[in-house]
C-alpha cells in the first residue's frame, strides 16, 4: 500500500507544479482561468487524498510498523497514536496540510461544488485562478517536504515522543495544523482578492479556535505529563503553539487587519464582546507569564519521612512518601509512588505519580521512559509531583512544581468562547435583520 502512495504523491507532486506555472504564466495578464490548471489541480487533490488514504491505513494495519511511524514512535500504540503521525512529524504533517489545501481548491472549482461553497472567498473568476495558483504552490512546498523528509531505512526511533503519551498531546498538533491552514488559506486570498472585497472571517475565526484548542491542549499535556518546560509538544518548539494562537490571534484585530490585509472593516461597536475578548486573551497572556514565578524543587522522599518544600509564595507543603509499587500492566512496567501531600491550610491529598517503562516493537528494553504527573489544583496554587526515580528501599525522587493561579487560563478560554459565542450570535441576528456584518 505505502507504493500507492508514493505513486500517488509523486503525481500530486508533478501536478501541483505543472498547475502553479500555468497560473503563474497568466498572472500578469490578469486573463480567463486556465481549464487545464483545474483539471491538474483535480488531479493533484484526487492524488493527495490516495496518498494520505493509503499511508493512513498502513499505519493502521496490525502488520509491520510502516517506515514514518517505526522512525518516530519505537513502541506499541493505540490505532489512534498510529494515525497522529501524519500530524506530529514533519513528513506525515506536511502531507495533511497538502491534502486539506488541495481539497479546498477542488472545492471551488467550477466543476466541483462551486464558489458557493465558500462564500465569503467570492466567485471573481480571476481572483479565483490567482487563489489557486497560491494554493498550489504553498501545497507544492508541501509535498517536497513530505517527500523529502519521508524516511526510508532508517534507524528505529529510541526515543518516545510526546504525540503518543497522551490524548492532549495527540490532540494539540493537530488542532495546530488546522490552524495554519486555515490561516494560509486567509492569506493567500487577500492577496488575490480583488480590491474591496471582504476577507473570509469565518475561516480566520475557525483558525483562531483551532489555535486557541492547540493551546489548552498543550497545556493540559504539559499538566499530565512528564514532559519538561522547554520540551516540544506543538510544531518542534516549546512556545510554537503560544507564538501561533498570538499571530492568528492579532490578524482578527481590525487595525492588524487594515494593515496586513488591507482592508477597512465597518466599525461595530461591540463595547462588552470586545472587553470580554480583551480580558481573557489578557488573561491567557498572564497564566504563560505565571510560568516564570513557579517554584520548582526535586527533593528525595525516605519512606514515611516528612519532607517539607515551599511554594511560589513561599508557604511550607508536606510530602510524605506512604510507599513505592512496581507493576506490569499490558506490558508496560509501571512504577508508582503514594505520596500525601499537605496543603499550606493543612488539606491532605493523595498523590500517585508514575514512570512507565516501555518495550520496543521487538521486545527490546527502551531507556526512555514515560512520566505521568499528579496534580492538586487550588485557585491559589497548583502542585505538580513528577517521579523521578526510585530504589530498592521504597525511596522516591520526585520533582514538585508549583504553578501560581492556576485558574487563569481556564478563565481566559472561556472568556474568549464566550466572547467568540456573543459574536457569532449577533452576527446571525445581524442577518436575519438584513443588516451587513464585517
Amino acid at each position: 500500500m505505502m507504493g500507492i502512495a508514493d505513486a500517488s504523491l509523486w503525481l500530486a507532486l508533478a501536478a501541483t507544479a505543472l498547475a502553479f506555472g500555468i497560473g503563474a504564466g497568466r498572472w500578469p495578464e490578469r486573463s480567463s482561468p486556465s481549464r487545464l490548471a483545474d483539471v491538474l489541480l483535480l488531479v493533484a487533490a484526487g492524488a493527495t487524498i490516495v496518498s494520505w488514504s493509503a499511508t493512513a491505513g498502513t499505519l493502521l494495519g496490525n502488520g509491520q510498523p510502516p517506515a514514518l511511524l517505526a522512525a518516530s514512535v519505537p513502541i506499541r500504540v493505540g490505532p489512534v497514536y498510529r494515525l497522529a503521525t501524519l500530524w506530529s512529524t514533519l513528513p506525515g504533517a506536511a502531507l495533511t496540510a497538502a491534502t486539506l489545501l488541495l481539497a479546498a481548491v477542488a472545492l471551488r472549482l467550477p466543476n466541483g461544488a462551486g464558489p458557493a461553497t465558500v462564500p465569503a472567498m467570492g466567485s471573481d473568476p480571476i481572483a479565483r485562478a490567482r487563489h489557486s495558483t497560491i494554493l498550489a504552490a504553498v501545497a507544492a512546498v508541501c509535498i517536497a517536504t513530505a517527500a523529502w523528509f519521508a524516511p526510508d531505512a532508517t534507524p528505529p526511533a529510541r526515543i518516545i515522543p510526546a504525540f503518543v503519551q497522551g490524548p492532549a498531546a495527540a490532540a494539540a498538533p493537530l488542532l495546530a495544523l488546522i490552524a495554519i491552514t486555515g490561516t494560509v488559506l486567509v492569506i493567500s486570498w487577500s492577496v488575490a482578492r480583488p480590491v474591496g472585497a471582504p476577507i473570509p472571517r469565518q475561516a480566520l475565526a475557525v483558525s483562531w479556535i483551532a489555535a486557541t484548542g492547540a493551546v489548552a491542549a498543550e497545556q493540559v499535556a504539559r499538566a499530565g505529563l512528564g514532559i519538561g518546560p522547554s520540551d516540544p509538544v506543538v510544531l518542534g518548539t516549546a512556545s510554537s503553539g503560544l507564538l501561533l494562537w498570538l499571530a492568528i490571534s492579532a490578524l482578527l484585530h481590525g487595525r492588524v487587519q487594515r494593515l496586513v490585509f488591507r482592508h477597512e472593516r465597518p466599525r461595530v461597536r461591540r463595547p462588552l464582546v470586545t472587553r470580554a475578548a480583551h480580558a481573557g486573551a489578557a488573561l491567557l497572556g498572564i497564566s504563560f507569564g505565571m510560568h516564570i514565578l513557579a517554584a520548582r524543587s526535586t527533593v528525595r522522599l525516605p519512606a514515611g519521612v516528612p519532607v517539607e518544600v515551599r511554594d511560589s509564595f513561599r508557604r511550607t507543603w508536606t510530602l510524605v512518601n506512604q510507599g513505592v509499587s512496581r507493576y506490569d500492566a499490558e506490558g508496560v512496567e509501571v512504577t508508582a509512588a503514594a505520596l500525601e501531600a499537605v496543603g499550606p491550610k493543612g488539606g491532605k491529598h493523595l498523590l500517585a505519580p508514575e514512570i512507565r517503562e516501555y518495550h520496543g516493537w521487538d521486545g527490546e528494553h527502551l531507556e526512555s521512559t514515560v512520566g505521568i504527573r499528579r496534580s492538586t489544583v487550588g485557585l491559589v496554587m497548583e502542585a505538580r509531583v513528577l517521579l523521578t526515580e526510585s530504589d530498592s528501599s521504597d525511596s522516591a525522587g520526585v520533582r514538585v512544581t508549583f504553578l501560581p493561579l492556576p485558574v487563569l487560563w481556564p478563565a481566559g478560554i472561556v472568556l474568549l468562547a464566550l466572547s467568540f459565542v456573543a459574536m457569532v450570535s449577533a452576527a446571525g441576528s445581524n442577518r436575519e435583520d438584513g443588516v451587513a456584518t464585517p
